[in-house]
């Protein structure tokens, strides 16, 4: 699991990261909203920690930004302002949860992992590109009427791609995804035979765009 922590306080920032490398999850910081966008175009997340203030833009802003490039990551919001209001609009504008400062260090990890745990078919059940429908809680593809046989790899990808349609993705990016190891696997272009065969089976060469030199997009 790939976890970005945006927090511009260094201290903090490195203590979340220590947290997070300690239970196995792949880390990576940015300071501010610059460094987070940057961040979001490279690599898929499947989940941000965003603190409220940053020295650039606000959190919040980050997080409007997130959601109009489609981006369905789990994002939880770290701020030391209680009030509801923050909360209610921190939840309204997309966020999954909300944690206040100061924290435990045991409750950030429980939502964390809680987060992870959640999946994405309560926000977008089912995705329609054209003539496809991904059905994100049956776990199922469906060309019109009929239903597309996957492997599960090849539904991943086809997932994480349909949930982000305005991200490209890295041949890295979807390796993460479908937990395959990189040194591995770069030399035996799997990630090519995955696309070349999930666009065969929905019959449509056109819908999944080879971006050159950096990797894969859903076109719609």
């Amino acid at each position: 699991m790939n976890i970005l922590i945006v927090e511009d306080d260094n201290f903090n920032a490195n203590i979340i990261e220590k947290l997070l490398k300690k239970e196995g999850f792949e880390v990576n910081v940015a300071e501010n909203f610059q460094d987070a966008i940057a961040c979001i175009d490279k690599s898929f997340y499947n989940l941000i920690i965003l603190d409220w203030n940053l020295p650039d833009k606000s959190g919040y802003e980050f997080l409007e930004e997130l959601r109009d490039l489609l981006i369905d990551s789990q994002v939880l919001m770290l701020s030391a302002n209680d009030d509801v209001e923050y909360r209610v609009k921190a939840l309204n504008g997309g966020a999954d949860d909300y944690l206040c400062k100061p924290y435990s260090h045991v409750e950030l990890l429980a939502r964390v992992n809680s987060l992870l745990r959640r999946t994405n078919s309560n926000k977008n059940p089912v995705i329609q590109i054209g003539n496809v429908f991904i059905d994100k809680n049956a776990k199922e593809v469906r060309l019109d009427d009929e239903c597309i046989n996957l492997t599960p790899a090849e539904y991943d990808i086809l997932e994480a791609l349909a949930s982000n349609q305005k991200k490209t993705f890295t041949k890295f990016d979807l390796l993460n995804i479908i937990h395959n190891d990189y040194a591995s696997s770069a030399i035996s272009n799997v990630i090519e035979v995955h696309i070349k065969n999930i666009r065969r089976k929905l019959q449509d060469k056109e819908i999944i765009k080879t971006v050159r030199s950096v990797g894969y997009k859903i076109v719609v």
